[in-house]
C-alpha cells in the first residue's frame, strides 16, 4: 500500500473524527522511517562471492572446487547449469552442501529453468558455447536481482587464488609474448598502472598468510583502483600440467592425518606449471564481475565469448601476468579424468601436447585442505568431499533419457544462437 493510502485510512475512520494535524504528521514520519529502512535492507548487498558454473560430467572435480572456493572466496551462492549432453548430474554431491548448513546456497538449473533450446543444427562444441552464453546471462541477472555483488565466472578445473609475488615471476617490465602483445589493452602496459598493481600484489602475501578471503581483500580497497573502474576484473590464467609431483612435495599438504588421498585432489597433486605470462599454454584469462554495478540491459548472451561475459565492461581477455592481483590456476588433471569426458576437443594428442609442461612449481594451494578441515571439522569434511576424484560416466546422455524435459524453439531462444 502506498503512503497516501495509509494517510487516508488514518484521516478517515468510521467511528472517530479526523486526527489532529500533529498526530497525522507523527504517523507520516513513522511510515517514512519504515519505508526508508525497507529500501536500505533491499539495497544491502549480500556478503561473499557468487558464481555461475556449467557442468558436464565433471563430478570428480566438483567437490574439490566447491570446498576450495567456499574457503578462499568465500563462495556463498552458486548456480550450476547441467549440460544434458553429458551423462551425470551433481545432485548427490551438492546435497550435503545444502543440508549441512555450511553457509553456501547451491541451485541446480536444467534447460527448462532458463528456457534454453538446443539448436540441433550446431555441432556439439558450438551447442556448448551457446549454452554457456545463455546461462551466464541468466545467472548474472539472477545474482543481481538477489542483491549480490562479485560473481566468479570460471570452470570446474579452475581455481582462483592470490597472485602473490614469488621468485620465478616474470620481470615487471619485460617484453610480452609476441603472439598476443599487440592486442593487450594499453592500460595494462602503462608504467603507472604496472607500479600500482605491483604495489597491491605486494600486500597479497600477507593477506594469504592471514587467511583473508578474496572478498574481504577487495572490500578493503573498494573505494580505490582497480575496483572502481574494473568492475569486470580480468585474472590471468596459469596452466598446471599432468607432471606428477614427488613424494616429499605431496607430503607438504599434510592431509594424511585426515585420511584423505592427496592424489585425488588436482590442487594438491599437480604442482608444475607453464611459463607465467605466456600465451601458448595459459591462453585467455577469466573474470569476476561486480554485477551490482552493471546495468541489467548490458548483460546479454550475445557476448563474444565467456572470457568477456559483459562486452561493454570486459576488456580483451589477456593481460600481463604481473599486473594481476588474483590469478586462475587451470588444471588439466590426469589422463584418466581427462579422457573420461565425452568432448570432441579432447584427444590423446592434445593431452600429450600440454601434459608435460614444466616451467616451474607452485606450492601456494597446498595448505587449503588442512584449513578447510580445521574450519568445518573432520566429520563434515568427509561428507562434503565424499565424491572427490570419483569418475562415474553413464552410458546414456541425460537428454536421451525418458522424461527429460526439452525446451521448444522460441523467440527468446532464437536470439541466443547469435554470435560465435
Amino acid at each position: 500500500m502506498r503512503l497516501h493510502g495509509h494517510v487516508d485510512n488514518l484521516m478517515k475512520t468510521k467511528n472517530q473524527g479526523p486526527l489532529s494535524l500533529g498526530a497525522v504528521l507523527s504517523l507520516i514520519f513513522a511510515l517514512l522511517v519504515v519505508q526508508v529502512i525497507s529500501v536500505q535492507q533491499n539495497d544491502t548487498l549480500s556478503y561473499g562471492f557468487s558464481a555461475c558454473l556449467v557442468l558436464k560430467d565433471d563430478n570428480d572435480r566438483l567437490s574439490e572446487w566447491l570446498a576450495y572456493h567456499w574457503l578462499v572466496l568465500p563462495l556463498k551462492y552458486l548456480i550450476i547449469a547441467v549440460d544434458p549432453t553429458g551423462t551425470t548430474t551433481p545432485e548427490e554431491i551438492i546435497r550435503p552442501w545444502n543440508d549441512l548448513d555450511i553457509g553456501m546456497e547451491i541451485l541446480l538449473w536444467h534447460d527448462v529453468d532458463y528456457n534454453h533450446w538446443i539448436d540441433e543444427d550446431l555441432d556439439e562444441k558450438h551447442q556448448h558455447r551457446q549454452r554457456q552464453k545463455h546461462f551466464l546471462q541468466r545467472c548474472m541477472l539472477y545474482h543481481k536481482e538477489k542483491n549480490r555483488s562479485w560473481v566468479a565466472v570460471v570452470d570446474p578445473d579452475e581455481y582462483i587464488t592470490y597472485n602473490t609475488i614469488v621468485d620465478d615471476d616474470p620481470h615487471p617490465y619485460r617484453a610480452h609474448d609476441n603472439s598476443i602483445g599487440e592486442k593487450i589493452p594499453k592500460k595494462y602496459v602503462d608504467l603507472e598502472y604496472h607500479n600500482s598493481m605491483y604495489s597491491i600484489r605486494e600486500r597479497t602475501m600477507d593477506a594469504f598468510a592471514k587467511g583473508q578471503t578474496i572478498f574481504d581483500f577487495i572490500s578493503d580497497g573498494k573505494d580505490r583502483e582497480p575496483w572502481i573502474s574494473e568492475i569486470c576484473y580480468l585474472m590471468p590464467r596459469l596452466f598446471f600440467s599432468a607432471v606428477e609431483s614427488l613424494p616429499h612435495e605431496l607430503s607438504e599438504a599434510h592431509v594424511e592425518q585426515y585420511n584423505f588421498d592427496v592424489l585425488k585432489f588436482s590442487t594438491l597433486r599437480f604442482l608444475k606449471h607453464a611459463w607465467k605470462g605466456g600465451w601458448s599454454d595459459n591462453h585467455f584469462g577469466k573474470v569476476m564481475l561486480d554485477v551490482s554495478k552493471i546495468k541489467s540491459d548490458k548483460m546479454t548472451s550475445n557476448m563474444r565469448n565467456v572470457h568477456q561475459p559483459v562486452p561493454s565492461e570486459c576488456a580483451y581477455p589477456f593481460r600481463p601476468y604481473e599486473t594481476g592481483i588474483f590469478r586462475v590456476n587451470h588444471y588439466i588433471g590426469s589422463w584418466e579424468a581427462y579422457s573420461s569426458k565425452h568432448d570432441p576437443r579432447r584427444s590423446k594428442e592434445r593431452f600429450e601436447m600440454f601434459s608435460s609442461v614444466n616451467e616451474g612449481a607452485d606450492y601456494q594451494l597446498q595448505s587449503w585442505l588442512g584449513k578447510f578441515v580445521e574450519k568445518v571439522g573432520i566429520s563434515k569434511s568427509k561428507q562434503l568431499l565424499e565424491h572427490i576424484g570419483v569418475i562415474e560416466i553413464e552410458p546414456t546422455r541425460l537428454i536421451d533419457m525418458d522424461g527429460y524435459q526439452r525446451v521448444k524453439k522460441n523467440e527468446e531462444s532464437k536470439y541466443y544462437v547469435m554470435g560465435t
